[in-house]
């Protein structure tokens, strides 16, 4: 997975994987009521349905064996947290339905697919990943908010992330985190994080940090993926950032396809400094 899960905090991805040889074909399309008759679309739904309801393990259980086993790994209040995350972006299954009736593409690719819905207040998204011939689930379908719906949300994309208080400290959140450990990472967490993290078992500690490790990039991955893919928003005294990186596949010669990752850091404003929120 590696991080799919924390896409449910994330950006409008154009595609989750796509074909990018020199020989490769373009990825064909399917519109509107034909997209329900695919796979991808009866999954897209029964995901939203589950998703919508709040039956997040039923959800997850239609994805990929590595992402099940990841989510199995991950502690007990990261999977709560995510999932209501994820059953607050999930729209509501009739309307996402007759969206796709309406307007929905289903981008289908070697390795996936991905779908785009236009709904009212933003665009729904889902991402299909193939897995023994068989497509998977691996991100959304989640709703991401268009302009009208942001209210005081602020955007800052790039490069200019890292001008920003907030990008200096996710990257000494990195550099600590896979160097110095998680007591120099405390350092850069709120009060209420770092009571948090004093409360937990040691069992549940050492659960946490290793799936930290696993789903936040290097301080010199994060810089790079931030630069190329990287939005942070703010609203009000809380803000996330979400990272894309890329990785290139070889399955075979002459064919290279190429993944995507979305990691979402959380932050909170603290006595007017930016902080860790977990």
């Amino acid at each position: 997975m590696k991080n799919s899960l924390l896409a449910t905090l994330a950006l409008p991805l154009l595609a989750l994987v796509a074909p990018s040889a020199g020989n490769a074909q373009e990825t064909p399309e399917i519109r509107g009521e034909a997209i329900l008759a695919h796979p991808a679309g009866k999954l897209a739904l029964k995901t939203d349905e589950l998703l919508f309801a709040g039956k997040i393990d039923e959800a997850i259980a239609l994805r990929s064996t590595a992402e099940q086993a990841d989510w199995k790994k991950s502690p007990a209040g990261e999977r709560k947290d995510m999932g209501e995350r994820m059953k607050q972006r999930a729209p509501e299954p009739k309307a996402f339905a007759a969206a796709i009736r309406k307007a929905g593409v289903l981008q289908v690719t070697s390795n996936g697919a991905n779908l785009q819905v236009p709904m009212a207040g933003g665009t729904a998204v889902a991402f299909f990943e193939l897995e023994g011939g068989m497509l998977k689930a691996s991100s959304g379908p989640m709703l991401i908010p268009g302009e009208e719906e942001r209210g005081n949300e602020t955007r800052i994309n790039g490069a200019e992330i890292l001008k920003h208080p907030i990008g200096a400290l996710a990257l000494s959140y990195a550099e600590a985190l896979h160097g110095k450990g998680m007591g120099e990472v405390m350092k850069l967490a709120s009060a209420k994080a770092q009571a948090n993290w004093k409360a937990q078992p040691k069992g549940e500690q050492a659960e946490s940090t290793a799936y930290r490790k696993r789903t936040v990039p290097t301080r010199s991955e994060l810089a790079g993926g931030i630069e190329k893919g990287g939005m942070l928003i703010i609203e009000g005294n809380l803000a996330t950032l979400n990272v894309v990186t890329f990785e290139q596949k070889s399955s075979e010669p002459g064919v290279v396809s190429s993944s995507s990752t979305t990691t979402a850091i959380p932050f909170v404003l603290e006595g007017g400094t930016w902080k860790l929120a977990q």
